[in-house]
């Protein structure tokens, strides 16, 4: 290029650039070219360039404000000690690229802040949202070290980091059949219907039918092991371990729903694993729930033994319980003898007075059952007749107040070969028998009593037995009344529910059963004594808990000042006497000396603290005495304590009339047995 000469640009014109109205502008433009012809540095003096249009270099702008043109070399090198590319806004970065320093120094601001090392990241940090939303995408300090964080700005090598300690992971997938999948080894593995809100796992299920659906292709004539349920704890003492899955239920209460255990299937173990082959047995128990609890109904041994209402069977199919079919049950071995004693009745003669089937002539045409006969206050042969709609014999009592029937087997020696036979505790004993109350709901509930059960053979039943009438016995009863001291109920609170009570030489159990007495209802009773003298007891094929505290009539517990309750709420009564935690349980029914009902005991807090749910408004004076009768059961499978040894025990039924009007009960059948020996 050619030298310029003359007169120096200062002197021949007064300013080299000008604005769009030729204002005169500050700069000074120093240098363009060296007078040899060399390019140049262009400066402003005032650190600013503005172009009206678009800046190309290299090329002519086509691409937005700024067009570069690299070629075949880097189109822009940025270098700014920690970081490499930097946009934001003073000590904020919004977007930066290169070892950056995510901190008010971003960009080498201060000497004293170091780069991260080995952080060579791309990172968004938008300051102004309270660094709330982290994006960090990280190389690492060698391969297979590189990191992503959304929404966290601390990663861990090799992860991809979503949210922190209070945040999730949100994906929100369109409403369609396949909103969703995960691909791999040239299949679907996952996929989700938004739609239908159904998943799909395994070999290309992309249309799910069910909420959660699983397939795989396995091999014919064999097993494929689609789903695996693993329960990872292990230990010296194992037996019993189990892994289950369990089934829930909502349910509604008037106005939130909420959840509660249905059902369970479980596997346990059976023996204490090891690595050793021969310890690894397994068994499969299937529970439901029943009243709030789920328990265990049937189990398959590692031997392939069924269990129904046992959790030890012994042979291939093993129930404790009656079985009933409705078609035929056909063996092609020989049935082995029972090892039982037993009286079955199913009545197809009426019993009668004990004098009916002794008479001479009646004898010899035996008119009349001969295993059972009939007594009872104002009891007769003729008030025991067939029930010719529900088939059974029904008894009617005669029609004045506390007239019963009873019915148990015979008493003779010469009539029947049961006569002397014993059913004892210590025999492994069973009763059961069938019953059906009125069809009216008066006559069925009210001014009437049931009894059913083992009663002491010392004394039979009459029509002032209460719950102390045998100092050894295992009775269900029903009775209307709570008034008198002789009625079963005393102390009470409820004549609705059926209750049980059994004694140990005049010990009693009293336990409110909590089953509502209905008319027209057929009630399948049984009693079990084990080979440790505990009793079970059943109704229609259900066990209901026995409670194995004592805690009948006065419990010596005296309330500790006048005590004022609002019926169905809760009331803390302080009480003085006898320690009530030795007295007096959650559950227990209480009431006043003569009757009056208080409430259910709901918690014993202390020896001289007790709460209850009032079952009704009344007032209680100071010193009051506090009587338990009837308590609940600590769990639907809860067996009584202990019997007394060596005592035998008469089967019996009874209806009494409370009134001076009969009352009746159909009895359909009633069995009882014992071990031979």
């Amino acid at each position: 290029m050619a030298t310029l000469s003359g007169q120096t640009v200062a002197n021949r014109f007064s300013s080299l650039l000008k604005t769009a109205n030729d204002g005169a502008v500050t700069s000074t433009l120093t240098v363009v070219e060296s007078g040899e012809g060399t390019d140049s540095d262009l400066s402003i003096a005032t650190n600013k360039v503005k172009v009206g249009t678009a800046f190309g270099i290299n090329v002519i702008p086509s691409l937005g404000k700024l067009h570069i043109d690299g070629g075949t070399g880097q189109a822009v090198t940025i270098d700014n000690g920690n970081a490499s590319f930097i946009v934001g806004k003073g000590n904020q970065y919004g977007f930066c690229i290169g070892d950056c320093n995510p901190v008010a120094t971003v960009g080498g601001g201060s000497s004293s802040t170091a780069a991260q090392a080995n952080k060579n990241y791309i990172t968004s940090n938008p300051g102004a949202n309270s660094s709330a939303g982290e994006i960090l995408i990280e190389n690492g300090a060698s391969v297979g070290t590189g990191a992503i964080g959304i929404g966290q700005d601390t990663v861990t090598n090799g992860n991809i980091h979503f949210g922190d300690a209070d945040k999730k992971f949100l994906f929100e997938g369109r409403n369609t059949t396949s909103s969703f999948n995960v691909f791999a080894n040239s299949e679907t593995l996952v996929s989700v219907d938004g739609s239908n809100k159904r998943v799909g796992l395994g070999e290309n299920v992309t249309d799910p039918a069910h909420t959660v659906e699983i397939r795989e292709t396995g091999t014919a004539k064999a097993n494929t092991d689609i789903l695996a349920i693993t329960n990872k704890v292990n230990a010296a003492d194992m037996d019993g371990t189990e892994g289950s899955i369990l089934f829930n239920q909502w349910y509604y209460d008037a106005s939130t729903p909420a959840v509660a255990d249905a059902g369970r299937i479980s596997v346990g173990t059976e023996s204490d694993w090891t690595s050793s082959a021969s310890t690894q047995n397994a068994y499969i128990a299937l529970e439901t729930g029943r009243a709030g609890t789920v328990a265990e109904r049937v189990r398959i041994t590692s031997t392939g033994y069924v269990g129904i209402g046992t959790t030890s069977p012994t042979e291939f199919l093993h129930v404790v319980g009656n079985i009933r079919a409705t078609g035929s049950i056909t063996c092609d071995g020989v049935v082995s003898p029972s090892t039982r004693y037993k009286l079955e009745e199913y009545f197809t003669q009426t019993p009668g007075i004990n004098g009916d089937l002794a008479n001479a002539t009646e004898a010899t045409r035996v008119p009349r059952n001969r295993n059972f006969e009939i007594q009872g206050t104002n009891s007769t042969s003729s008030l025991c007749t067939f029930d010719t709609t529900r088939a059974g014999i029904l008894l009617t009592t005669d029609t004045n107040n506390d007239d019963e029937m009873v019915i148990l087997p015979h008493q003779d020696t010469n009539q029947s070969a049961w006569g002397n036979v014993t059913f004892g505790t210590e025999n492994s004993t069973i009763w059961e028998c069938a019953v059906t109350t009125h069809a009216t709901e008066a006559n069925a509930k009210n001014t009437v009593r049931y009894v059913a059960g083992l009663g002491g053979s010392a004394t039979l039943l009459d029509a002032a037995q209460n719950h102390s009438q045998y100092t050894d016995q295992v009775l269900f009863y029903y009775d209307s009344d709570n008034a008198a001291s002789g009625d079963m109920l005393r102390y009470q609170g409820t004549t609705s529910t059926w209750h049980c009570v059994y004694s140990n030489n005049g010990t009693d159990y009293v336990t409110n059963l909590g089953l509502a007495l209905d008319e027209g209802t057929n009630y399948r009773f049984r009693i079990e004594i084990d080979s440790n003298r505990q009793a079970s007891v059943f109704i229609n094929d259900e066990q209901y808990g026995l409670t194995t505290i004592s805690g009948i009539g006065d419990t010596g517990v005296n309330v500790n000042g006048a005590v004022s309750l609002s019926g169905g709420s809760s009331h803390v009564i302080a009480v003085d006497g006898t320690d009530a935690t030795t007295q007096i349980v959650v559950g227990d029914v209480i009431t006043n000396a003569t009757g009056v009902a208080w409430g259910t005991v709901t918690a014993v807090t202390s020896s001289t603290s007790i709460t209850i749910t009032a079952a009704s408004t009344k007032s209680f004076p100071n010193n009051d005495d506090i009587y338990i009768y009837g308590r609940a059961a600590s769990s639907a499978t809860t067996k009584g304590s202990a019997l007394k040894d060596n005592t035998d025990l008469v089967p019996q039924i009874s209806v009494t009339t409370r009134t001076t009007a009969a009352r009746t009960l159909t009895v359909h059948y009633q069995k009882i047995s014992r071990n031979l020996t």
